[in-house]
């Protein structure tokens, strides 16, 4: 059944529309439609070949135009194909996710400000370094909001250690980071 899907939409009908046009829907293994049949006009079989050369070098000419042309082996791996069972370090994660944790919980209240969220969380040779997002005014609208990003240092044991405020900006101001 899954064959005769996929040859009923390569394959075009070859009936004319009543503008004179080619029929755009998939056809049946009889060439037609399930709306058209022998009786409609048809598209002559030299007129069907050419039309859909035309159509495949436009779905080339564009698929190259979108760079696919351009795609590493590994961009072009079917994500159904990669093995599922790949090795991850679940304590690499677990020490993100704790420090996550920390951090959320703790730097609306060290900073005294509202906590809105963690925009980053990376390892340092001394333990971790989290930036973190605060309200520090509201405004309506709330693109208005001046948010100030925090660098909160922390151990490894997700300790902090120290914070120090690394800029401010209005929410709806994103081009500084694009």
């Amino acid at each position: 059944m899954a064959e005769a899907d996929t040859q009923q939409s390569t394959t075009q009908c070859k009936a004319l529309t009543e503008d004179g046009e080619r029929c755009s829907r998939p056809a049946r293994d009889d060439d037609f439609c399930y709306q058209h049949d022998e009786s409609d006009p048809t598209v002559s079989d030299s007129q069907a070949v050419e039309e859909e050369q035309e159509q495949e070098e436009q779905t080339e000419s564009q698929s190259q135009e979108l760079g696919s042309a351009d795609m590493t082996a590994e961009e072009k791996t079917d994500p159904d194909e990669v093995d599922a069972e790949v090795e991850t370090d679940h304590d690499e994660i677990a020490g993100v996710l704790a420090v996550r944790r920390r951090v959320q919980s703790t730097a609306g209240e060290l900073i005294g400000r509202e906590f809105d969220a963690v925009s980053e969380i990376a390892p340092t040779d001394d333990g971790w370094r989290a930036v973190v997002e605060v309200v520090e005014r509201r405004a309506v609208p709330d693109t208005q909001d001046i948010i100030g990003r925090y660098e909160i240092e922390l151990d490894d044991d997700a300790t902090v250690h120290g914070y120090r405020r690394l800029d401010r900006y209005r929410r709806g101001d994103t081009a500084a980071f694009e």
